[in-house]
């Protein structure tokens, strides 16, 4: 990936509310926060922290590079939750990943192991999962709600996994920006 595409894709995820307006700036506050080991969830109970990790990783999967949970994505999120976003952006956030929830109960789709109807994302078949998700990605300009909480977090999530260390040093293998100039280099005039 070359650097005017990752921007590309940090300058979509600089859209949310609480994140810097600049792509430089994103990628600083992103780094840093990183930096910034977190031990626990603060903003997201059990069970919204298992939706959060599931989507995260639907949205940006294991393969031969790392997924969105080896490289802390949905930590990450807790993290921007608890320090970054405002109680208002806080609460529509949960309300939605709520929301989410509730449209999965609604679909009648049944568990896998028991049979019994799923109550959360996490129960639905896969096919239903990747059904439900596309929906609320078309839905992700929604002002409230399932589609707004999914359009943040699939905002996030590559706001996250493009601005960690893992990512920054094996996929994209390149210094963003310049830290500035370290005059190292001998001048000779020109002729």
């Amino acid at each position: 990936m070359q650097r005017r595409e990752a921007l590309r894709f940090l300058g979509a995820a600089i859209t949310i509310p609480f994140l810097p307006r600049s792509a430089e700036r994103g990628i600083e506050l992103g780094e840093r926060l990183h930096r910034e080991p977190q031990a626990t969830y603060r903003t997201l109970d059990r069970d919204q922290q298992a939706l959060v990790t599931e989507l995260a990783e639907m949205i940006i999967p294991e393969t031969d590079t790392p997924g969105a949970t080896r490289v802390r994505v949905p930590e990450f999120i807790d993290l921007m939750l608890t320090e970054w976003a405002t109680d208002d952006e806080r609460a529509k956030f949960v309300a939605g990943l709520a929301d989410i929830d509730k449209r999965a109960a609604s679909l009648g789709a049944r568990r896998q192991s028991t049979q019994e109807p799923a109550r959360r994302f996490s129960e639905l078949p896969a096919a239903n999962k990747l059904d439900l998700a596309t929906r609320l990605d078309a839905a992700r300009h929604d002002a409230t709600g399932a589609g707004h909480a999914f359009g943040q977090l699939k905002e996030l999530t590559v706001y996250a996994y493009f601005t960690s260390k893992p990512v920054v040093d094996t996929i994209l293998k390149t210094q963003m920006f310049f830290d500035g100039y370290h005059g190292n280099m001998p001048f000779t005039p020109a002729t």
